[in-house]
C-alpha cells in the first residue's frame, strides 16, 4: 500500500511540475511546424497561442539560451498580426533583459516598425533614431536613416519628398563636377 501511495505521490509531483524543458521545446517546435507550413501565415488566435508558448518558456527558463530567440519570435509574430502593443512589449523585454543577444539591434528596428504599423509615428521615429544611434555600423543603419523622414507620410508625400531630394542630389553632383 505504501508503494502505491509513493508511486501516486511521485506521479502527482511530476504532473504538477508540468512538462520538462525538452518537452516544452518539442511542443513549441511542433506548433511552429503546424503554423508555418501554411504559406499564408498564422491567424491572430494561432499567433497568440504560439506567443503564449514562447512566453511561458521564457518565464519558466529565463536564463536558457533559447529564451531571447523565443521572445523575439513572439514579438515578430505579434507584429505580423498587428498586435503591436504586445510586440513592442516583447521587443522591450529582449532589449532590456537580454542585451547580449545578437539580435538586439533588430529588436530596436522592428520595434520602430511596430510603432509605425500602429500609426504611432513619433514613437516609430524615436525607435529608429535609437537604432541608428546605438548601431551606426549595422547593415540596415544607412537605409534606416533614409527611412526616418518618411515615417507617417502618405505615398504621395513620399513621392514628392523623393522627387525633391532627387533634384537636390542631382544639383549637388553637378556642382561637384
Amino acid at each position: 500500500m505504501k508503494k502505491i501511495f509513493l508511486i501516486l505521490a511521485a506521479a502527482t509531483v511530476m504532473v504538477a511540475c508540468g512538462p520538462s524543458r525538452q518537452e516544452r521545446v518539442e511542443q513549441i517546435e511542433d506548433f511552429e511546424d503546424s503554423v508555418f507550413e501554411n504559406a499564408i501565415g498564422a491567424d491572430p488566435a494561432t499567433a497568440d497561442q504560439l506567443t503564449d508558448l514562447y512566453v511561458a518558456f521564457a518565464d519558466k527558463y529565463p536564463t536558457d539560451s533559447l529564451t531571447p530567440q523565443f521572445l523575439m519570435k513572439a514579438a515578430e509574430i505579434q507584429s505580423n498580426v498587428i498586435h503591436t502593443d504586445r510586440a513592442i512589449q516583447l521587443f522591450d523585454r529582449v532589449i532590456n533583459d537580454y542585451s547580449y543577444f545578437s539580435e538586439v539591434p533588430m529588436c530596436y528596428f522592428l520595434k520602430g516598425n511596430a510603432y509605425d504599423l500602429n500609426c504611432q509615428y513619433d514613437e516609430a521615429k524615436a525607435a529608429y533614431e535609437v537604432f541608428v544611434e546605438k548601431f551606426p555600423d549595422h547593415f540596415m543603419a544607412a537605409d534606416t536613416r533614409k527611412l526616418i523622414p518618411l515615417v507617417g507620410m502618405t505615398p504621395e508625400e513620399i513621392f514628392e519628398y523623393n522627387m525633391a531630394h532627387a533634384q537636390d542630389t542631382l544639383l549637388a553632383q553637378s556642382q561637384e563636377d
